[in-house]
């Protein structure tokens, strides 16, 4: 736990300088979030959308009593959709590239609803959750229920509770 925290924030450090150096032009989110799935999940993520329509990212989760997992990926918008590729690097098992398919819409101020969906040849994995701005353009926090179809092991699926800092 204490590397995840100390992971999350150094990139948001990192990126308050990246976002500086590049004239604001990045939009940058960085979070740590927990999830009550199996024995628990923390994770920690960054993503950066360089270009507008464009996000590029990484995650680092680690499952208690099990090991820890590795996304990187880099997503493109359609709409109010995101389409993409990525990579993950499993703890039990080979790495696998995935597709993914991500979807948000404001329900009412400051409270946005999303979904996605992640298919690899090992899993699928379902997830759906409110965003709310705690501070408009710098704090919200993520209430989400995910669900992990895994090939050869246990299905599980749990509520997760996030923090995430945009910059």
């Amino acid at each position: 736990m204490k590397k995840i925290l100390c992971m999350a924030a150094a990139l948001a450090l990192a990126g308050t300088g990246m976002a500086g150096a590049f004239g604001g032009i990045m939009d940058t989110e960085a979070g740590y979030g927990y999830n009550s799935a199996a024995d628990g999940i923390h994770s920690a993520h960054i993503e950066v959308k360089p270009i507008p329509k464009v996000a590029v990212g990484a995650e680092y989760r680690h499952w208690n009593n099990r090991g820890n997992e590795t996304d990187v990926y880099a997503k493109y918008k359609i709409g109010h959709f995101y389409v993409g590729a990525g990579n993950r690097n499993y703890y039990d098992r080979d790495a696998r590239m995935f597709g993914l398919i991500e979807g948000k819409a404001n329900v009412l101020g400051p409270l946005d609803a999303y979904a996605g969906l992640l298919v690899s040849s090992e899993e699928r994995q379902y997830k759906a959750g409110l965003k709310l701005d705690l501070v408009p353009t710098a704090f919200d926090i993520d209430v989400n229920y995910t669900y992990y179809d895994r090939d050869d092991v246990d299905n599980e699926g749990g509520v997760g509770v996030g923090l995430n800092y945009h910059f």
